[in-house]
């Protein structure tokens, strides 16, 4: 279990702890939102990733808002990913795992605990989980319901998606989900209580099927990576240009022992300028450790600006800049290039931009609860720069085992078969959604 007393990042400032008490006794004694069984089956397919036989695509809002949850809304989000999947295959010629920051995406780390509005100084936007983005002390303030509200929406959506009911007695279940759930693990409050143990002593997090550390919180001898490193869920861990070779490493041993296909993701968030010198030698640090883990390319996070009118913005060209540069760096040194990791919505806004002049002299339509998002059109762009680099493939690891059989998750004697081909389909209707909404 999760060592509370090592140091724990980005945490809420709740004012009323034993209320907080309170509702992580509720959040444990209510359901997962996902299933142990599901969590194997993602690392099946994951692996098959980690072995250069599939991509991943991993996309959604940047910061989830419950107003945007209902079925209708999550429909939109997952035709998005459906025509991000298709595109990436056409790119690649491979099959795409297909990957939401979706059902929990609600809590974000912030570089500032406060800012000024004015001549009012208030706690920074964290996220719905924690306080909310209206300019005022009462909406600002760090509120432990919003954990249980937060869980509730989670459900919600998981329903939507498919995932929730298929077991029901008497319910007819749904068309297989092809969605897969994801989210930055950072609230400790809500992740806690939410993990659930299996027969064998082992624990799953039951909040997302892929948690992922972000690379404010991934300390080494942190409560973050305390929390992934004992679950059996895939995880994934965001790098930045400040890691270096032998941090990666000790990382890559804490939470990939094994070192087994399908259980470690990084996620590369390096900026356009820098990817081509830092990369590679992190790529190679890890290859040369054995750990065959999956490269991501998040193209956005690194290489965020500040338009004329204001505003936050991501530039196009930066960011496929960026996805070039991950390519070349990570198959130039044998390693696995996956997939990539993207802010998106579907709606037609214009957060990123091809260039910052359009935002001179003109209104655009922001809806972002904070970083700048891809809306459809050019998140598909974006996706069709990965076929702009002949990648090769990747060079085995050095010690790592080589698994015959991909569902062979040490301990799991009920793993459910490797989906077929099928399990990867992209919805042809995907563009005729997006239309029609």
């Amino acid at each position: 279990m999760t060592d509370m007393r090592k140091p724990a990042l980005q945490q809420p400032e709740w004012d009323d702890p034993s209320q907080v008490r309170r509702i992580r006794e509720v959040l444990a004694a209510r359901p997962p939102l996902v299933e142990a069984e599901d969590v194997r089956v993602l690392r099946t397919l994951l692996a098959q990733v980690a072995r250069g036989e599939a991509l991943v695509v991993q996309a959604g809002d940047c910061a989830e808002n419950p107003g945007e949850c209902d079925a209708e809304y999550v429909s939109r989000k997952s035709a998005v990913l459906d025509l991000l999947a298709a595109t990436l295959t056409t790119a690649a010629h491979k099959p795409v795992v297909r990957v939401g920051r979706i059902a929990g995406q609600f809590a974000k780390p912030r570089s500032r605990p406060h800012e000024r509005i004015g001549d009012l100084e208030l706690p920074v936007y964290r996220g719905h989980m924690v306080n909310g983005p209206e300019l005022d002390r009462e909406s600002r303030r760090h509120d432990p319901l919003r954990l249980l509200t937060s869980y509730m929406t989670a459900g919600d959506v998981m329903e939507h998606l498919g995932w929730r009911g298929r077991t029901v007695p008497g319910r007819r279940p749904p068309a297989e989900p092809r969605l897969w759930t994801s989210h930055e693990a950072l609230v400790l409050d809500y992740e806690m209580p939410l993990i659930r143990e299996l027969d064998d002593g082992r624990r799953w997090l039951g909040s997302t099927h892929w948690p992922w550390i972000g690379e404010r919180t991934r300390q080494l001898d942190g409560a973050h990576l305390d929390l992934v490193a004992g679950i059996v869920n895939p995880v994934a861990v965001k790098v930045g240009p400040a890691t270096t070779a032998e941090e990666i490493t000790l990382l890559c041993e804490r939470l990939d022992p094994l070192r087994e296909p399908g259980r470690l993701t990084l996620i590369a968030r390096m900026g356009a300028e820098t990817v081509t010198d830092r990369l590679p030698a992190l790529v190679e640090a890890v290859r040369v450790a054995g750990h065959p883990v999956i490269w991501l390319s998040d193209p956005m996070h690194g290489n965020t600006v500040v338009g004329p009118d204001g505003h936050k913005t991501r530039l196009l060209e930066t960011m496929a800049r960026e996805i070039r540069g991950f390519l070349r760096a990570v198959t130039d040194v044998g390693g696995t290039a996956g997939g990539l990791h993207l802010e998106t919505t579907p709606d037609d806004v214009l957060e990123c931009a091809a260039d910052v002049s359009v935002y001179e002299g003109r209104t655009v339509r922001r809806t972002s609860l904070c970083d700048p998002r891809l809306n459809p059109e050019q998140a598909v762009s974006l996706v069709s720069a990965w076929s702009d680099v002949d990648v090769r493939p990747a060079a085995p690891p050095d010690g790592s085992r080589v698994a015959r059989d991909a569902r062979a998750i040490p301990g799991s004697r009920s793993l459910p078969s490797a989906p077929d081909h099928q399990e990867f389909e992209n919805r042809n209707h995907a563009a005729s959604r997006l239309n029609k909404t």
